[in-house]
């Protein structure tokens, strides 16, 4: 089942996708305010008075019941579902109705959508304070919208999981994941081949680097063979999860700890095993738990990386291929120039200002997340 929202000037019409009945709810974007059920009556608290549950099938739902200004959030739970919980439930994305205040971390007003990572940064953020004071309407008329800023601000977010080599959204990370029949987008977001076992790393560190950092959670860490025996290791292991590090408090056996010479062959994984087919199995959350999470250092970079982006395109849309014009009539003259040439954006000096600050806080904060890489000869 999903569940899609758009606002017109006087309605908000709900799309409904998938077979069976489903309970609709809203809630209005305020602090304390409550899902609010789809009954005979409109929109009503169900746990304050009585009312029947109107249940609606796939298709289009146009909702005007007592509509005011702000943002709103729409959930569907199926009809089959008996004293749903939160997580029962598919939620919609934020909808603006009439002309509500600015929504967003630098108003202070913004919290994370039920059911949702979040956004590092809203489009009022980048639209009232990251750019300030431009003009999101072309030449001819065409609105830069929301839906068209959010995509920066997604792209710039991952742009900065790049540089850094850092996981900034959530991500559930699964060992083998499709071995084991697991579904992508229901039960893990990315798939991470087996660890290798060095016992030259395990006896001189007894840790792992993980591929992803910052950790949330480690749900699973095994040490395996290839014929099938495992040994659970998190119980005994300690997580940096700044950093991504397992640090092993109990190691794997080693060949010299077998009494007898002869039992080297036949210690726990014999002698070849050990070298060659030992494996970790690891499964676990990286990033950050929600868009609150994020650094307010690491957010505000984000913005600037995403109004770049915004920048170059709303500075076209402004003033496309113009550089300079005059106006002579009667001994009267005007004339005009922008900073906009073949080489040069509308936006260049702001532009400019906000690529140096990106570069620098990526030099800066590289290894503030992770490691400083050496090597030696």
């Amino acid at each position: 089942m999903s569940i899609s929202v758009e606002s017109t000037k006087s309605k908000i019409l709900v799309t409904i996708k998938g077979e069976g009945s489903y309970m609709l709810q809203r809630a209005l974007y305020d602090k304390g305010a409550k899902w609010l059920s789809l009954t005979s009556n409109g929109f009503v608290d169900t746990t304050e008075q009585l009312a029947e549950f109107l249940f609606l099938q796939e298709g289009d739902f146009v909702d005007s019941f007592d509509l005011k200004d702000g943002i709103y959030e729409y959930r569907i739970v199926s009809s089959l579902i008996q004293n749903p919980t939160d997580t029962d439930y598919e939620y919609s994305e934020y909808v603006k109705f009439g002309t509500p205040s600015a929504i967003g971390y630098t108003f202070g007003n913004y919290s994370v959508p039920e059911g949702s990572w979040g956004s590092v940064v809203t489009p009022d953020d980048c639209r009232f304070t990251y750019l300030w004071g431009t003009d999101f309407k072309a030449t001819n008329g065409q609105f830069f919208d929301d839906a068209q800023i959010q995509f920066f601000i997604n792209e710039a977010t991952r742009y900065m999981e790049r540089m850094l080599n850092i996981s900034i959204i959530k991500t559930r990370i699964k060992s083998q994941a499709e071995d084991r029949n697991l579904v992508k987008g229901v039960d893990y977001d990315e798939e991470e081949s087996l660890y290798d076992f060095s016992p030259r790393k395990i006896q001189r560190y007894g840790m792992i680097q993980t591929k992803h950092r910052p950790i949330i959670n480690v749900e699973k860490l095994e040490l395996i063979n290839r014929t099938g025996d495992k040994q659970d290791l998190l119980t005994s292991t300690v997580i940096d999860r700044k950093k991504g590090v397992l640090k092993f408090l109990s190691r794997p056996y080693k060949q010299s700890d077998t009494t007898i010479g002869i039992n080297t062959a036949l210690g726990r994984y014999g002698n070849e095993t050990l070298r060659n087919h030992l494996f970790y199995a690891i499964d676990y959350s990286a990033g950050y738990e929600n868009s609150d999470s994020v650094p307010s250092d690491l957010r505000q970079i984000i913005a600037k990386v995403a109004a770049i982006s915004l920048l170059n395109i709303i500075g076209d849309g402004l003033m496309s291929g113009f550089s300079s014009s005059s106006l002579s009539m009667d001994g009267i003259s005007e004339s005009f120039s922008s900073t906009q040439s073949a080489t040069s954006a509308y936006f260049g000096a702001r532009i400019a200002v906000y690529q140096k600050e990106v570069e620098t806080y990526i030099k800066d904060n590289k290894y503030r997340f992770g490691f400083l890489p050496i090597g030696a000869l």
